[in-house]
């Protein structure tokens, strides 16, 4: 919050040269986690009104107006950066990329670069007007669903907070914009023959239909209502059809092969864990116990992979029989890693009466009984000091 409080958004980190892209706008729903688990109402009431900048900046500065089918306007939204040169982290890698664009040309090229870089996805053919070159990019002509959802999902969890702080007017308000948001993910992403949602291309006026994880976003951010009890099952069902569950190590980004490492056959933590969430929390039984499935293997990949590296890595190539860290994109794949150890964790207190290593082929298999649960619920709520993630994940096989 004080990054936020000091800056007016959340800058895409901490080096002054990333104060013209945001984040992604995860801050609202990581207060709404941390109420969830604190119950610290006071900390809410407080940051209240940063909250509702924090969304009112993505209104501001990264909305457009568009028309569906039906000539209905809606307020969309996508990543577009306000610059135009090569990115100072990446300054050599953007200069020989713009080698094959035309003078006229090149600072909206490093514009659609930038605008990539801020969605996070850097890179990805689902920036690409050819789905295959970076000099194709297009950043700023797309509208990513995922974004959309994520910020349906801001304005719900504003309402929230509103009720519980006893604000009736901004509750009233967000109740409203919740209500547009979820008509515009209908209306403008949503795709009759692909039967899921898809990013939006303002140049063509149409979707792309193509596997991307973000077709499960409205699923994960709940954006959806029992009226559209179906959709979740669609959306499998489209899922099914591209072949994307049969992976051996998880989902990939896409199924293009384009050497960029938000593409096929990367497999990355967040899409991992935004597509079990989205189909646990489904209420559609098939979706639910599919989450299951890809949460084990997910774990089982990582697991294999600590065994025979002693890391834990950014991305998985999902494609091998035997798993291995990821690959491709500007720079080499990096160990650590923060948001792969964090979904791992969450998916093991998930599914921890369900989750164990059995035998010497490691294989994960379902458990009938509920052994670990005060323990698994021990290691989430509470502080972890001096503990690594490798003893964390051998306990919740081991006992």
């Amino acid at each position: 919050m004080s990054t936020y409080k000091r800056f007016g958004f959340v800058p895409n980190g901490g080096r002054i040269y990333y104060l013209r892209r945001s984040q992604p706008p995860f801050l609202i729903p990581m207060v709404y986690e941390y109420y969830e688990a604190t119950e610290d109402i006071k900390f809410v009431r407080e940051n209240f009104d940063h909250l509702v900048r924090e969304y009112e900046f993505w209104v501001q500065k990264r909305s457009v107006k568009v028309e569906d089918k039906n000539g209905n306007k809606h307020i969309a939204y996508q990543y577009r950066t306000t610059s135009n040169v090569p990115r100072p982290e990446s300054f050599r890698a953007d200069i020989q990329a713009a080698l094959e664009i035309g003078e006229n040309e090149r600072q909206k090229f490093f514009q659609n670069i930038a605008s990539a870089a801020e969605s996070g996805w850097v890179f990805s053919s689902r920036w690409f007007r050819d789905r295959k070159t970076m000099k194709t990019i297009e950043t700023t002509n797309v509208l990513p669903v995922d974004l959309n959802a994520l910020l349906c999902w801001n304005v719900n969890i504003l309402k929230y907070f509103a009720n519980i702080i006893g604000n009736a007017q901004k509750a009233e308000e967000f109740e409203k914009k919740g209500r547009d948001a979820w008509k515009t993910l209908n209306a403008i992403f949503y795709n009759d023959t692909g039967k899921a949602w898809f990013d939006y291309n303002l140049r063509t006026k149409s979707h792309e239909v193509l596997f991307y994880p973000t077709v499960a976003m409205p699923l994960f951010t709940g954006c959806y209502t029992m009226l559209d009890y179906d959709k979740s099952a669609k959306v499998i069902n489209f899922m099914n059809r591209l072949h994307v569950f049969d992976y051996p190590s998880g989902i990939p980004a896409s199924l293009s092969n384009t050497g960029q490492q938000w593409d096929f056959p990367n497999g990355w933590p967040p899409l991992q864990h935004i597509i079990i969430e989205g189909m646990r929390k489904s209420d559609n039984p098939e979706a639910q116990e599919m989450a299951f499935k890809l949460a084990r293997k997910w774990i089982l990949a990582n697991y294999k992979i600590y065994n025979t590296t002693k890391k834990m890595w950014e991305k998985v190539d999902v494609n091998g029989t035997i798993p291995k860290p990821g690959a491709g994109g500007e720079y080499d794949v990096q160990d650590g890693f923060g948001w792969t150890n964090g979904a791992i964790l969450d998916l093991l207190v998930t599914y921890r009466d369900r989750m164990t290593i059995r035998g010497t082929d490691q294989s994960i298999s379902h458990r009938s009984t509920r052994p670990c649960r005060s323990e698994a619920y021990h290691i989430r709520h509470d502080t972890i000091i001096f503990i690594t993630l490798s003893v964390i994940v051998s306990y919740f096989f081991s006992c």
